[in-house]
């Protein structure tokens, strides 16, 4: 018996059971390519544009994204179960124009002048049918929905022009406030706020202070999370250890929020040097007091550096394309608006070659010390290097900045990658890291990673909720958000929950993956494809409604070729052409992108009419990346 328990726990363990870190988790999720490309895109554009990052611009995409997002999520929940649906776009307008004839009053050449309290269910009811009937009709012919849907495209196409000409003989069907209940629906679907009677000056500090204690405290709360799921905790330790860690935790955090805050509040060199070394201080401070308090304390030996699998030849190609980018940055002038030609100005060159050269090289050291994880002292020394250089690039940003936003709020953040990458060294190299569950600190580390996800986007909302009398004088616009931002927000949370909390969820990922196989396993595969084609026009007719009462009217060719679009956000969000695999988020992420690209383009003033070609590459770019690091997380 004794040799039987020996021998079962001298056992292997199963390599399918292998333990994942939240970070290669993380990777592995659909979304994640989409999410990195939203980053970049929106630091580029803020870059060259002084008007992108501001509330008026963010206000400008947002706008873009909610009728093309909405859409780009039911489509992405049908590509994940396997079909498409072609007529997705111009149902849009076959249910706006519909509703708007059925109001129109009875005089008018065949309305039928019926309150919006009946158009819209029925509009409703209208648009469920044509997505039952491409659902059956793609079940019980086996005709591929490529085919189906492209014939219910020409259909809505046709329809919409010939009933708008018969019925008011012309291609524009307008006059939706005529209806007698207009005022009560318009509240729910054609809403507005206007932000710019919500100022915040004062109060706490101001917007932007209370923008950085939370943005600060979700960050130290999802870091805290991470290691909580990355590190060994202990389980017994030097006492008095453990509490001067804790004492250490408190009074870095306590200083690091005091360094960005104050960062992004000053404008000046000699401020701005002060202020991040004390943020930079606390962050370090913060971060291996608490490693010290809770986690343990590594007892791997240190070898020498390597530079084996050629890491000494990728280090140096990373951290020469630092310093290129870095002279080519300071080479060419910034404020230099004159047009190369296609999209380019002199200044959006300039912020392609210094970005585009600083962010590879960052990552490719990044990736040397992903790989040198057999050497820690290798592994240190190169994510420090990585750590080193963004310093480096801040400070030269920092010196030739004739904007504030570069001297003093892009610097921080700067200086705080530089940070994280500088303990996140110094914690892997100290500090033991996990290779199997612990119950315990997954559900903490879990907990506290939504809680700083929460902040950081309560901090977000802060931003984008209020405005500050100086950014108003400095737009000098109208700043509205429509009830429609809701919709879009709302719409991604209850499909997400859908796809990764619900059986319909896990239908429709087993019917894109294979259908048979599906069947044999008790899938109702056929009714779950149907509801996914009705799910697309039930949004079709939420969009139609939105746009109807945004303008009061629609015109007959309304969303006419916009089908391509919502495939191209969702694939740009991770979703895969041939079924079983994406996200709903990330469908959203991905609508967001192509909203900025199509707005940042004319922010930057650049010629709009190359804006195709720039979602051309934006796509192709996300597939690759999306397919390199889920593969990559995979096979790690």
């Amino acid at each position: 018996m004794a040799a039987d328990s020996a021998a079962t726990s001298a056992a292997p363990a199963d390599e399918r059971l292998a333990y994942r870190g939240p970070i290669q988790r993380l990777l592995t999720r659909p979304e994640i390519g989409g999410l990195v490309g939203a980053g970049a895109i929106w630091i580029f554009f803020w870059s060259v544009s002084d008007v992108f990052g501001t509330t008026a611009g963010a206000n400008n995409y947002l706008d873009v994204a909610t009728s093309l997002g909405i859409m780009a999520i039911a489509v992405a929940l049908l590509m994940i179960g396997g079909e498409f649906d072609l007529s997705s776009g111009a149902m849009t307008g076959a249910t706006g124009m519909l509703v708007v004839l059925l109001v129109k009053d009875t005089g008018e050449l065949g309305g039928l002048g019926l309150p919006l309290t009946i158009a819209i269910p029925i509009t409703f009811l209208f648009a469920m049918g044509i997505g039952w009937v491409n659902g059956t009709l793609v079940e019980k012919t086996g005709l591929p929905s490529f085919i189906v849907t492209l014939g219910t495209f020409f259909v809505l196409r046709g329809g919409k022009l010939g009933f708008s000409k018969l019925f008011v003989d012309k291609v524009i069907v307008e006059g939706l406030d005529d209806a007698p209940d207009y005022d009560f629906w318009s509240n729910i679907f054609g809403s507005v706020w206007i932000r710019n009677d919500h100022i915040w000056d004062s109060f706490l500090g101001g917007r932007d202070v209370v923008f950085g204690v939370l943005a600060t405290l979700g960050v130290a709360a999802l870091a805290v999370g991470l290691m909580e799921l990355s590190m060994v905790r202990r389980t017994q330790g030097d006492k008095p250890s453990m509490g001067a860690g804790m004492i250490l935790s408190i009074a870095g955090l306590a200083a690091a929020a005091a360094g960005l805050i104050a960062l992004t509040a000053t404008d000046g060199s000699a401020a701005n040097w002060i202020w991040s070394i004390v943020m930079a201080a606390g962050v370090v401070a913060s971060i291996l007091g608490y490693c010290t308090w809770r986690f343990v304390p590594s007892s791997g030996s240190s070898s020498g550096l390597s530079m084996g699998r050629g890491i000494g030849r990728r280090t140096g190609i990373g951290l020469g394309l630092v310093v290129v980018g870095t002279v080519l940055g300071v080479a060419m002038d910034s404020s230099n608006d004159n047009v190369l030609g296609l999209l380019l100005t002199v200044q959006g060159l300039r912020a392609i070659l210094f970005g585009g050269c600083v962010i590879v090289g960052v990552l490719l050291l990044l990736g040397v010390a992903r790989d040198s994880g057999d050497s820690p002292v290798t592994r240190f020394a190169v994510t420090a290097l990585a750590g080193v250089s963004v310093a480096a690039v801040g400070f030269v940003i920092q010196a030739e900045a004739a904007s504030r936003k570069y001297r003093a709020e892009f610097f921080a953040w700067m200086m705080a990658a530089a940070v994280v990458l500088l303990v996140v060294a110094i914690v892997r190299m100290r500090f033991d890291q996990r290779r199997q569950p612990d119950a315990e600190a997954d559900r903490m580390g879990t907990l506290v990673s939504i809680i700083g996800i929460v902040l950081i986007v309560m901090a977000v909302a802060t931003k984008l909720l209020w405005a500050t009398t100086s950014e108003l004088e400095q737009s000098r616009a109208l700043i509205t958000y429509r009830i429609s931002v809701l919709y879009f927000f709302a719409f991604a949370a209850v499909a997400t929950w859908l796809l990764m909390r619900t059986k319909f969820g896990s239908w429709a990922f087993a019917v894109g993956g294979n259908k048979d196989a599906s069947r044999q396993v008790g899938v109702p595969a056929a009714r779950t494809k149907t509801q996914l084609f009705m799910t697309v026009s039930g949004a079709s007719w939420l969009v139609g409604t939105l746009i109807a009462f945004r303008l009061n009217s629609v015109q007959a060719n309304v969303g006419d070729g916009l089908e391509f679009f919502y495939i191209i956000a969702a694939v740009v969000g991770g979703n895969l052409l041939t079924g079983g695999y994406g996200s709903a988020a990330g469908a959203a992420i991905g609508a967001l992108i192509m909203a900025m690209s199509f707005q940042g383009i004319p922010f930057a003033g650049w010629n709009s009419d190359w804006r195709f070609l720039f979602v051309g590459v934006i796509l192709l770019l996300a597939v690759m990346v999306n397919n390199y690091v889920r593969g990559k997380a995979e096979k790690s």
